[in-house]
């Protein structure tokens, strides 16, 4: 059996947990993914992505333990915070409170993310309807708000989509793109443009994390100095005001207070990469210390049409 599950980013509540593919449930959910559910099987995620209904990641099923084993065992709790699983001197019996392992090799958190849209959808066994005076997004939200069962040819379908969609990622700085594609444009492609090409923000830069966790927030992208310390970037669409730069900043003290090893005492840089900035923060922007702010555009360019392309 294979398993379509919607989530929501909840502030205190990440669950799925993409990063180390676990999922947990309780109750009637928490029964079927325990009784449903073989090693092997397909779960995909779904939920909003930058403003777009996309699919996120898809587990391949390892196995299904009910917390109060998963508990009990000293290496799953030395290795996951899935909070299904909790401290465990403060765990309590939930009934049907179960953990889903999706197997670490077979499983991913999608780089480019599925657009969850009305072609995807036709082409699954999921029969949506979609009605006039709702959105393709509404429609497809109201008809998977509930867990969907997928078959066998939904998952090829699925994986052949995301292999299509990663094949046709851009990088943005070499493609002359079409003014249609420079609208569809989301944080996601910007994200993708710059982990490819973080000499674009300087050149000594490595990428070593991308939507990294922290206790503040997920940081999109964190670099690293080949003399040691650290850049954190925060990436937006529009233009800034104070807000990002106070995003940014607890991002940078939370940095600086987890640093280990050489990049203990380093200084902790941050950039904001976004389309500009409001006018009545300009000002204050060039009084910012160890924070710079870079602009993207677009530069316009001319390809000669020949046979077999648009």
């Amino acid at each position: 059996m294979h398993l379509l599950i919607p989530w929501a980013r909840l502030r205190d509540h990440e669950d799925p947990v993409e990063v180390e593919f676990t999922y947990g449930n309780v109750g009637r959910k928490g029964k079927k993914l325990r009784r449903d559910l073989a090693k092997g099987d397909y779960v995909f995620f779904h939920g909003m992505v930058y403003g777009r209904k996309c699919i996120s990641s898809y587990y391949v099923v390892d196995r299904v333990l009910p917390v109060r084993q998963a508990v009990s065992d000293p290496n799953i709790m030395a290795k996951y915070r899935n909070p299904h699983l909790g401290e465990v001197a403060n765990w309590r019996p939930v009934r049907d409170e179960v953990v889903l392992f999706g197997d670490p090799i077979l499983s991913r958190k999608l780089d480019v993310p599925l657009p969850f849209d009305r072609q995807l959808a036709k082409r699954l066994s999921l029969d949506i309807p979609f009605t006039r005076g709702k959105t393709e997004t509404q429609c497809i939200g109201s008809a998977t708000r509930s867990w969907r069962r997928l078959t066998n040819r939904d998952v090829r379908v699925l994986l052949q989509a995301i292999k299509k969609t990663e094949q046709r990622a851009r990088v943005f700085s070499e493609s002359l793109l079409s003014t249609d594609e420079v609208g569809q444009f989301v944080e996601k492609d910007l994200e993708s443009l710059l982990a490819s090409n973080p000499r674009l923000l300087g050149r000594s830069l490595q990428v070593t994390g991308r939507q990294f966790d922290t206790d503040v927030g997920r940081i999109d992208l964190l670099l690293e100095a080949r003399a040691g310390g650290e850049t954190v970037v925060e990436l937006k669409l529009g233009r800034i005001g104070r807000e990002a730069v106070s995003q940014l900043r607890r991002y940078m003290r939370w940095i600086r207070k987890t640093a280990t090893g050489k990049n203990r005492g380093k200084r902790v840089r941050g950039i904001i990469v976004c389309e500009g900035v409001l006018p009545a923060f300009e000002r204050e922007l060039l009084r910012l210390r160890n924070i710079e702010v870079f602009r993207y555009g677009w530069r316009f360019g001319l390809r000669r049409l020949t046979a077999g392309r648009g």
